[in-house]
């Protein structure tokens, strides 16, 4: 079965991208609020992260790069070859909703990308992997029904005590479900997600208006759904997916407003995780990161 990947990129340094968001930002606090400025900083995660699919997922068929007027720092063979293949907004996304600046608007068009795979993995561009990667870490196949493998841990008590716009966007998802799903058991991750581009098209097709209300956002605030937290645990209600709780292949890191610490690198050649998350570096990365990743990926 063919299995590709997508990620979205954004190069938050690119001036003309600046000027194009600073149109809609102004002064408008709520936007600056949930939209902090690390979330834009580029330190070209992306060749990375595109390399590290090369050596530890070799089996992947195409490589899909979703983003804005922008071209990704890799090798330019790639792209000629047709293994990366560059995903413009506008081939994707509604004229009406663009331009956007809202990756959960962005990341509700996926499935429109031309030639997509049915089963297929979602990185933002600060996720990669680190260790090698089988199909049996990604689906299991029994007879002809196709269960995906998802790493959730998940506490809908503990996010919602949290006070960030990740987990105010979660705890509405979850309060949206359990109108209509009372006891159903939530899942959710922040490391490599994998979809089903069926159950994406469903979605699409039945919950326009719930879409809208994430749509018409042109960045990100807490009033509406997470999307793929929701397409996730949609997809698990109609294929009863294999949940995992074990983390021992994944690392998260949420570096936020960290400066660089050689510890934080040391603890991934100790741990050699499969998926790994580096949320949120800044420009005290830049360079040990590139140079960690030039040794090692």
């Amino acid at each position: 079965m063919d299995i590709d990947i997508v990620f979205t990129y954004v190069n938050g340094n690119d001036p003309n991208y600046i000027k194009n968001k600073n149109l809609y930002v102004k002064n408008n606090s709520s936007i600056k609020k949930y939209n902090p400025e690390i979330r834009y900083v580029n330190i070209n995660e992306i060749k990375y992260s595109v390399r590290s699919v090369l050596k530890f997922i070799p089996w992947i068929r195409k490589i899909f790069i979703v983003t804005d007027k922008q071209i990704p720092p890799i090798d330019k063979l790639l792209i000629i070859t047709q293994k990366v293949i560059i995903i413009d907004h506008k081939q994707i996304i509604d004229n009406q909703y663009l331009p956007t600046f809202n990756s959960n608007v962005i990341e509700s068009y996926l499935h429109n990308i031309p030639g997509l795979s049915e089963i297929f993995l979602y990185n933002n561009d600060d996720v990669l992997f680190f260790n090698n990667i089988s199909r049996d870490d990604i689906y299991l196949t029994n007879k002809e029904k196709i269960s995906l493998k998802i790493h959730s841990d998940f506490n809908y008590y503990v996010v919602k005590n949290r006070s960030t716009h990740h987990s105010k966007i979660i705890t509405f998802t979850c309060d949206y479900f359990k109108k209509t799903f009372p006891k159903l058991s939530l899942i959710n991750n922040h490391h490599t997600k994998i979809l089903r581009k069926s159950t994406l098209k469903i979605i699409e097709k039945n919950e326009q208006t719930l879409l809208h209300e994430i749509r018409k956002n042109k960045f990100r605030s807490s009033n509406y759904i997470n999307y793929i937290f929701f397409a996730i645990n949609i997809d698990n209600i109609f294929n009863e997916n294999i949940i995992i709780k074990d983390y021992n292949d994944i690392m998260e890191l949420h570096l936020g407003n960290k400066n660089y610490n050689k510890e934080i690198f040391n603890s991934i050649l100790k741990k050699k995780p499969k998926f790994l998350c580096l949320n949120s570096m800044n420009q005290t990365f830049l360079k040990p990161f590139q140079e960690f990743m030039e040794k090692y990926i």
